[in-house]
This record gives C-alpha cells, structure tokens and sequence, in this order.
C-alpha cells in the first residue's frame, strides 16, 4: 500500500513539474530532489523518523534552491501525519517545528513572493495535520491498551478455572489417602498385606497431590479461591462422552487413539480432557456443522493430541472467548507445548504435546 502510494506521489511530482509554467527548465538536481522528497512515503510506517528526515531534508533542499513549492504540499502533510501517528510527541513535536521553521527560512532564503498570510497558512495546515496523526496514535495506544487488559483479564480468570479444577484433584487425592489410611490401621494386625498395599496408594496418592499443590501456588501466584466439589475431574476416561456430546450440538466428531493407554496422573488427565473439550467447543463456535478429527496419540515420553476441523469458507477461528489462551495457559503448566493455526491441507489445526508426569505407566 505504502509503496503504491510512494509511486503515485512520485508521478503526481514529476506531471506538475511537467505542467507547471517555469522561468527556467528545471535541471538534474530538481528531478531527483523532487523524487527523493516523496520516495520516503514507501517506508514511512517502518522507519517514520528516518522516512520523514529524509523528506524533509529533499524537500528543503528543493525550496532552497529556489524550485516551485507547488509539489510539496501533499508528501510534507502525509510525511508530518506519520510521524505524528507512529512516534511519541517529543519526536514528532520536534519534526513539526523543523518542517515550520525550514520552510519559512527556506522560502525567505528564496526570496518567495509568497505573503505572510500565506505561509501562515501553510504553517497552520501542517499543525492541523499533526494533530491528526497524534491523535490516531491515542486513539491505537488506548485500543492497544484495552486489548492487553482484557487479555490478562482471560488469563485471570482462566487461571482461577484451573486452581479451582486443581484444587479439586488435590481433594479427591487426599481423601483417598484418608480412606486407605483407614483401611491400614484396621488391617495392619491382621492382613498385613493388604496394609502395604494400602500405605503403597497412600504413597503415590501424597506424591501426585503434593504435585498438584505446587501447580495450584504456581497458579494463584495473584489470588486464590477455593471449590468445595471432592467429586474426581473429568479425564481422558471420559472423552467417549465428550465425542457423543459434540454430535449431539451438531459437530461430528471422528476419534482416533494410537499407541498404549497410559494411566495418567489426575492433574495431566484433566488438562488433556480440557483441551479436547476447549478445542471441539471453538469447532462448534466458529465452524459450526463442519467436521472435526480427534487424535490421541500416546508416544514414547509424551501425549500427543490433534484436532482438525474443516474450515468455514472466508473465515477462520477469532476465538473471541479467549479458548486458545486457556489452553496455552493449561499445557504450559505441564511444561508442555501448544500450537495452532491454519495448515497448508486447509484445516485449522492445534496440536498440544503433554509431557508425561512421573509414574504415569
């Protein structure tokens, strides 16, 4: 776009200083002072500051050495609302009185017959167009602003959805851990086996909830809140139920699982079936009635889940309600990893790679 535009500046210079009636032929000079003045607007939103200096320094130039103002005007107003609109005031103040002040010495340098009025005139018009660029860069910092809260605002309250779904792992463990505690006290004398057996689940029951503690400090680093369901969460157990859920709302599900069924510990179960269950819900929230292709690949040293659906002709997933973020949040707390977006066979695609915990078998 910047580009195209550079180029029409470009020629709309070079036809008015064609058309324009002049004392004197313009000579090599002119031409490429004429040219590198607009040439600038090409680069003006990536480099403004070195864009608009260069312009600038063309432009006085040209003025200087006494050619026609008349191809300024529109490359000096853009150049001066860019800077404006991409840097900070004390940037863009500064080019503004540069611009000012380089042109009215430039033009009594020359010796323009031009009036007072006029070049205030020119002066106001150059204000006016830098109030407009500063104004847009308010306008897109404030955007940027809500943006950025609204974004931790999902992470907040993602992370309170977690610590509350951890919080119910750790309960459930813990009342594991009383009711085998229980059955060891009764049987020690007399079953001694079935004592081992119960202190072994203690064991592992402690292990996976101190594990699931450090993840539930590590979550609520910013707050906390608690949840009064000891009832176990959902898991990979239950994805049957998750598929047949999703078709009955209209999405048709295809599920693969490869490799060996592992028993996985609660807080990793959980994650799993969350983003199976975040991911077919944003299938059924911007492509609702395509397909959808689930697998569940158990690999060597991690889990492995994808999930394709077919893409709605001229959109793609926004996901407004912030699904990718809870997801990201979820697997990066067992380190794992999350990627996403529209692959090259025209399906929109995430892919989480989990870890496997310590014990998993």
């Amino acid at each position: 776009m910047d580009l195209a535009l550079a180029a029409a500046a470009v020629a709309l210079n070079v036809s008015t200083l064609i058309s324009f009636d002049q004392r004197a032929p313009l000579d090599a000079p002119g031409w490429w002072l004429a040219v590198l003045h607009s040439a600038p607007i090409a680069v003006r939103r990536r480099l403004p500051t070195a864009a608009f200096a260069t312009s600038a320094a063309a432009g006085l130039a040209f003025l200087a050495l006494g050619y026609p103002m008349v191809i300024l005007g529109v490359t000096a107003l853009l150049m001066v609302y860019t800077l404006a609109a991409e840097r900070p005031p004390r940037v863009s103040v500064t080019g503004l009185a540069v611009a000012c002040v380089g042109m009215v010495v430039a033009l009594v340098v020359a010796e323009s017959d031009m009036g007072a009025s006029t070049i205030a005139g020119n002066v106001v018009v150059l204000g006016a167009m830098w109030l407009i660029g500063d104004s847009t860069r308010r306008r897109r910092q404030q955007a940027e602003a809500e943006r950025v809260a609204l974004a931790r605002q999902a992470v907040a309250e993602e992370r309170i959805s977690i610590a509350r779904e951890l919080h119910d792992v750790v309960a459930h463990s813990m009342s594991v851990v009383g009711v085998q505690a229980g059955l060891a006290r009764i049987a020690i004398d007399d079953d001694p086996r079935q004592a081992k057996e119960s202190l072994a689940i203690i064991e592992k029951a402690g292990r996976q909830a101190m594990d699931e503690m450090r993840r539930l400090l590590h979550v609520l680093r910013d707050g906390s809140e608690n949840s009064a369901t000891l009832a176990p969460a959902p898991g990979l157990a239950h994805v049957d139920e998750l598929v047949s859920h999703t078709a009955l709302a209209g999405t048709r599900v295809d599920l693969v699982e490869q490799g060996r069924r592992r028993v996985l510990a609660p807080g990793l179960d959980l994650t799993a079936f969350r983003v199976l269950q975040e991911a077919l819900t944003n299938v059924r929230r911007h492509a609702p009635g395509m397909q959808a292709r689930v697998a569940i690949d158990y690999q060597d040293d991690e889990l492995v889940l994808r999930i394709d659906n077919d893409v709605v002709d001229g959109s793609l997933r926004s996901d407004n309600g912030h699904g990718l973020t809870g997801m990201q949040e979820r697997v990066e707390l067992y380190h794992g990893a999350l990627e996403y977006g529209l692959h090259p066979d025209g399906v929109f695609r995430i892919v989480a790679r989990l870890p496997y915990e310590p014990g998993d078998q």
